[in-house]
């Protein structure tokens, strides 16, 4: 019987002096990180502090939990927590199976034409700035000169202010979103779905599947663990809402449904100098989305065997 010999494993360091050049130019990449991530995370205990106009970031009184006590004691905490969570779902989870659907889609349409055409025309909105597309929105929706009323007021209906409304914001938040963001998340899908094998796909079709058939039990599974992956990174932005776009479409008349986390810790801390308790409610925020990745990634573990880590 041949003896079987079992190579060592070479050093840590053995192996990265034999690759110096590798870990060379990962240098940059690295320091970048650390100055502008991890370097930067001091600046949290702020939260914990009573920081002044002129305190340097290692000065401000320590007064613990303070910060907070005042976030859940205030009379607004529950309206932003609520608009937070629902714009969140919207962006986040509405959204989520669309562009998995429009890539399937797209990925098995027959004409090579229409599949480009697409492509390009559903990608090119994630291209304009916030401020374009809020732009758009007013063009569309105002209640004088709006392109949507003068048809309504055409066919005989009243006028409608979608941006003066509170009823009307989530509902025009989530067609915008989609309009600009559909395309742009396909791309991923698009480019798993261009490396699935051929030749389960002719298998499938001899076996007499069609096409919706073969989006199920083909295209479907080979994209399943990115479309898990994707997900959990998700979760972590669930609390995250772009208070870009929010604030730009913000006015008095809807202020009670937009209102959010992102555009308060605006208010309170740039305008209102409020340092230590915007970075409070930054912190609280990052803190449940944190919650949220380790929480669905231990699920996705558990029921699909699939993890980001």
């Amino acid at each position: 019987m041949p003896k079987i010999t079992l190579r060592r494993k070479k050093p840590l360091v053995l192996e990265m002096l034999s690759s110096w050049q590798l870990y060379l130019m990962l240098l940059p990449a690295l320091a970048a990180i650390i100055v502008f991530h991890y370097i930067p995370m001091y600046g949290l205990s702020i939260a914990f502090k009573d920081l002044r106009i002129g305190d340097s970031l290692l000065g401000g009184k320590w007064v613990g939990l303070a910060q907070f006590k005042r976030l859940f004691a205030s009379d607004l905490f529950g309206i932003i927590f609520k608009n937070t969570i629902a714009i969140s779902l919207i962006s986040h989870i509405l959204l989520w199976p669309l562009p998995i659907v429009f890539a399937l889609l797209v990925h098995n349409s027959n004409s090579r034409v229409i599949r480009k055409f697409t492509q390009t025309g559903t990608y090119l909105p994630h291209l304009l700035s916030v401020v374009v597309v809020v732009s758009i929105i007013e063009l569309f929706c105002s209640r004088e000169t709006g392109v949507i009323n003068i048809l309504l007021n055409s066919l005989g209906f009243d006028r409608v202010f979608f941006l003066g409304e509170e009823k009307f914001f989530l509902p025009v938040y989530f067609v915008s979103n989609v309009w600009t963001t559909l395309g742009a998340s396909a791309v991923v899908y698009l480019a798993s779905l261009s490396s699935v094998d051929p030749q389960l796909l002719e298998a499938a079709t001899i076996d007499g599947a069609g096409k919706f058939k073969r989006m199920w039990h083909v295209d479907l599974p080979a994209i399943r663990q990115l479309i898990i992956l994707l997900f959990i990174m998700n979760m972590g932005h669930l609390m995250n809402v772009g208070y870009e776009k929010v604030l730009l479409m913000q006015n008095d008349l809807n202020l009670g449904a937009t209102e959010i986390i992102g555009t308060y810790v605006y208010k309170t801390g740039i305008l209102g100098s409020q340092y230590s308790f915007s970075a409070a409610v930054s912190l609280f925020n990052n803190g449940i989305g944190l919650v949220l990745v380790l929480l669905s990634n231990w699920l996705s573990k558990r029921l699909a065997d699939t993890s980001l880590f």
